[in-house]
């Protein structure tokens, strides 16, 4: 079975559901998620942070990078809660299948697509009451393609709720793609850096940035 994050709360919940009322009460409210990011696209979400500062009056002080990438994630969880509507005979949002290819694609973007390698496993078996043999069989393994990169890593703080939402879409990402095998951390990585990534190319003027602090004062 699939780990959709490395807290696995979806899996964990659902384990102690028999525990009753105590083990609720005593669910902690917030979790820490930690991240892994190219070490440039995390020194140009700091610099964001610092023009943000610079340019736009009355910022919040408690506005940086790690509570910038939580934003990204809970809009996300925002436009996905909204579903697919229809509006003057036009439909908006994205169902699930779209947004499971969109994610791929998006990962197969920023570090390439998947190698999987056959490989050949021996296994030494009993075959029967008497006997014993060496068996041998194939098994993919996905290889990741090393870069020469430095990477950063964050650790977010965030609200247990906001987790459980994620690995549910995660494991409903599963039910309609079985392709898609990407965790939470994951997803909130390449929010951050498509992101980050589109301020590169487009610039990060003042009415973004603006955007960037009313999104963040609405959400906290």
């Amino acid at each position: 079975m699939q780990k959709y994050s490395k807290l696995e709360l979806l899996k964990n919940k659902i384990q102690e559901e028999s525990k009753g009322f105590w083990a609720a009460l005593m669910e902690p409210h917030y979790r820490y998620v930690e991240i892994e990011l190219p070490y440039y696209d995390y020194l140009r979400g700091n610099v964001l942070i610092e023009d943000i500062f610079e340019i736009t009056e009355d910022c919040p002080t408690s506005l940086n990078l790690v509570s910038l990438i939580s934003l990204l994630y809970i809009q996300f969880l925002s436009q996905i809660k909204k579903g697919v509507t229809t509006v003057n005979n036009r439909k908006q949002g994205l169902d699930l299948l779209t947004i499971s290819h969109k994610l791929i694609n998006l990962k197969e973007s920023i570090y390439g697509p998947k190698f999987v390698e056959k490989i050949k496993i021996e296994q030494f078996n009993q075959l029967t009451p008497n006997s014993w043999g060496l068996e041998e069989y194939e098994e993919e393994v996905e290889r990741k393609i090393s870069k020469a990169e430095k990477n950063a890593y964050l650790t977010i703080r965030m609200k247990s709720n906001q987790i459980y939402r994620g690995e549910i879409l995660i494991h409903d990402l599963c039910n309609v793609n079985e392709e898609f095998d990407l965790t939470l951390e994951e997803i909130i990585s390449l929010l951050y850096i498509d992101f980050i990534r589109k301020i590169k190319a487009e610039g990060n003027d003042e009415r973004i940035m603006k955007s960037i602090v009313s999104a963040y004062e609405y959400y906290n």
